[in-house]
């Protein structure tokens, strides 16, 4: 397990230790995520804290904690309690506590609109990554709220894993399939079948019990949480999207304001890291895990022609019904500005992940784009 260390200058200990006459001893950042141990979740955050260590000459350092120390159903208050030092957050599974964040995250089929393929994620990675960092204040301000301050993102395109066969419309009628909230509850329910709630780690006890028939995830996942032996049908364009809701290095405010202003800056680069090299691995674990289901005779497909049309119409008409949904449920403003402001910055991401060939080169650009840009005296405090 790897150790990061972080010098946390709260001023009631260092008081304490001065007055003893003492040294300030370094303490431990402990850093939360619900993915499991040698999951690609997991390991890119042993990536990070790596980095970390390396790019500071080992003068901060981080402990991960893989799906022990918090899962994601309470990593938010985790964080915000100091349970953890920093941890993996999930907005949309809060979506009211981080309404303007959720929102955006509300927006990730547009993957699907835009026909991004497996780069969709890395995209999603920038453009969130910037949206929050340099032009939402109400983002910041709601994690603020949590007694935490964002530093990345990462994201991953997003298929439908399936026990039955399932290839038209027709098929989904009275599936129960897990979803991850938002806009795929209502796509599942606006085809006809039943979403479930269930949690991340569940999904090959949900699968094989006959509690879901489907989860919509990444292929990844048929590795990581055990699925080939479950699943037997892959639609590969429906309901599409990407989980991009995710902060993937919440750091508890605090801490955070305990630190000078160069380690709040490796901190974030070691963050952006973590979050772009996570997006990459997704994106090659995604291509090895399709090759492996294809070969053990798990039927990869596109939906039909009918069911993929019916969804695009969806995804369109879903996206006004997104900026509605957080205006009056949850009294967000100004909704489709900051609809607009945002795919507007993914359009450009789209773009300029076009010829990225490493998570490196990717880590590389977020920082050249946004984590560069940031003044570390005041950012988060």
């Amino acid at each position: 397990m790897n150790t990061i260390k972080l010098r946390l200058a709260a001023a009631t200990a260092l008081g304490l230790v001065l007055a003893a006459g003492s040294t300030a001893q370094a303490a431990e950042l402990r850093y939360a995520t619900g993915f499991g141990p040698n999951s690609t979740g997991a390991n890119a955050s042993n990536a990070a804290a790596d980095y970390l260590s390396q790019i500071t000459n080992g003068e901060m350092t981080m402990q991960v904690f893989p799906q022990s120390l918090l899962g994601f159903a309470e990593m938010s208050s985790g964080v915000r309690d100091g349970i953890a030092d920093a941890g993996f957050v999930l907005f949309p599974y809060f979506p009211a506590e981080y309404r303007n964040s959720s929102l955006i995250a509300d927006l990730n089929m547009v993957l699907t609109l835009e026909q991004t393929g497996d780069r969709g994620g890395l995209a999603w990675t920038g453009a969130l990554t910037e949206y929050i960092v340099m032009h939402c204040d109400a983002c910041r301000a709601e994690i603020a709220e949590q007694n935490q301050v964002y530093t990345s993102t990462s994201a991953t395109e997003y298929n439908l894993l399936c026990k039955p066969e399932v290839n038209t419309e027709a098929d989904l009628k009275g599936l129960k399939i897990r979803a991850p909230g938002g806009n795929w509850n209502r796509w599942v329910e606006a085809f006809g079948a039943v979403p479930v709630s269930l949690p991340f780690a569940e999904m090959y006890e949900g699968m094989s019990q006959g509690i879901i028939d489907c989860s919509i995830a990444s292929f990844t996942e048929l590795v990581d949480q055990g699925l080939m032996d479950e699943v037997t049908s892959i639609v590969t364009d429906v309901p599409g999207g990407a989980f991009g809701g995710s902060a993937m290095f919440n750091i508890n405010r605090d801490v955070w304001q305990s630190m000078t202003a160069g380690e709040r800056e490796s901190y974030m680069k070691a963050a952006n890291y973590g979050g772009a090299i996570t997006s990459w691995e997704y994106r090659a674990n995604n291509a090895a895990a399709r090759e492996k289901a294809i070969a053990a005779g798990i039927d990869v497909h596109e939906a039909d022609q009918a069911l993929h049309d019916k969804t695009m119409d969806w995804i369109r008409n879903d996206i006004a019904t997104v900026t509605q949904l957080y205006s009056e449920k949850y009294g967000v403003e100004n909704t489709q500005e900051s609809a607009d402001a945002f795919l507007e910055i993914f359009g450009k991401w789209a773009g300029l992940v076009d010829g990225i060939d490493s998570g490196e080169a990717l880590a590389d650009l977020i920082w050249q784009e946004v984590g560069s840009k940031v003044d570390f005296e005041t950012y988060g405090m």
